[in-house]
C-alpha cells in the first residue's frame, strides 16, 4: 500500500504542476484598445526601446557558399517533419549547415533575407547551405546556387 500512496503523491504533485504551468496558455490576448496605468507604462517602455524590435543587419561577408534548396519530402529529407534541432522547418527561415561552422541557432544573411541554422544534412559540408522551402517544386527551382552568404548582427 505505501508505493499505492506513493504514486497517488506523485500523479496529484504532477497534476498540481501541469496546472500551474498551463495558466499562461488561457491568459486573455493584449488587445490594443486596453486602457489602464499598467498597459500605458508598458506601451511607453516599447516606445523607449526602439532598438529591441530592430531588424537584424547585415555583418561580415562570411564567403561564397553553394546553396540548394530542401522540403520535408521523402526525397528531401526521408520525409522528416521535424528538424535536427527538433523544431518545425519554416521556408524564409530555415536552413541546414555544417554544425562544425554554424551551429544550431546560428543566423545567416543570404539574398536579403535572415535564416537560422535548425538542421543538418549528411551532405552538407563547409561552405554548403540548404534552404528550406514549403514545397519541392520550389525547393527544385532554387537549384544550386552560389550565393554570398553574411554574419547577422543583432
Amino acid at each position: 500500500m505505501n508505493n499505492l500512496h506513493r504514486y497517488a503523491r506523485l500523479a496529484a504533485v504532477t497534476a498540481a504542476m501541469a496546472a500551474c504551468f498551463s495558466f499562461p496558455a488561457f491568459a486573455a490576448e493584449r488587445s490594443d484598445d486596453v486602457t489602464g496605468p499598467g498597459v500605458q507604462m508598458e506601451q511607453a517602455a516599447e516606445e523607449e526601446n526602439p532598438a529591441e524590435d530592430a531588424e537584424p543587419e547585415k555583418g561580415e561577408l562570411l564567403g561564397v557558399f553553394t546553396t540548394t534548396g530542401y522540403c520535408n519530402c521523402e526525397k528531401c529529407s526521408g520525409g522528416h517533419a521535424l528538424t535536427y534541432s527538433g523544431t518545425v522547418p519554416t521556408a524564409k527561415h530555415t536552413i541546414s549547415a555544417d554544425l562544425n561552422q554554424y551551429p544550431i541557432g546560428t543566423k545567416l544573411w543570404i539574398d536579403g533575407t535572415v535564416y537560422t541554422v535548425e538542421d543538418m544534412g549528411s551532405s552538407v559540408k563547409g561552405n554548403w547551405i540548404d534552404i528550406f522551402y514549403g514545397s519541392h517544386e520550389e525547393a527544385l527551382e532554387h537549384g544550386m546556387r552560389s550565393q554570398e552568404v553574411y554574419a547577422v548582427i543583432e
